[in-house]
């Protein structure tokens, strides 16, 4: 994330606000943000602590480690959240940007087979 030169998404904040933010980016700090929503050079990035699945019940983090993703990033192995679980989460959340991803998601899904 320091590569890229990760910084906090804050709303109301413009990013280069954001970028002077005086935020450590280390492990203690993510875990003490819990979810955080972050901006990086190549585009945005959430980290979530939790997802919640359509009824809006917490999916435990085993269940959502199974059914991830793995993704090698510059030989770093990332665990992303499988589409169907994201999916689940943003109907849950039921906000507008949540319905405005949900078709372009969907597609990806069933594009991929995930």
């Amino acid at each position: 994330m320091r590569e890229l030169g990760a910084r906090l998404r804050v709303g109301g904040m413009t990013d280069e606000d954001s970028r002077r933010l005086p935020v450590q980016l280390d492990a203690t700090t993510l875990r003490a943000f819990g979810s955080s929503t972050w901006m990086t050079d190549a585009g945005p990035l959430d980290i979530l602590r939790e997802l919640r699945d359509r009824r809006g019940d917490d999916v435990p983090f085993a269940t959502l480690r199974k059914r991830s993703i793995d993704q090698d990033i510059d030989g770093i192995i990332v665990h992303v959240a499988g589409l169907d679980d994201i999916i689940a989460a943003k109907e849950h959340a039921d906000r507008r940007k949540d319905r405005d991803a949900l078709p372009e998601l969907r597609k990806l899904r069933d594009h991929t087979g995930d």
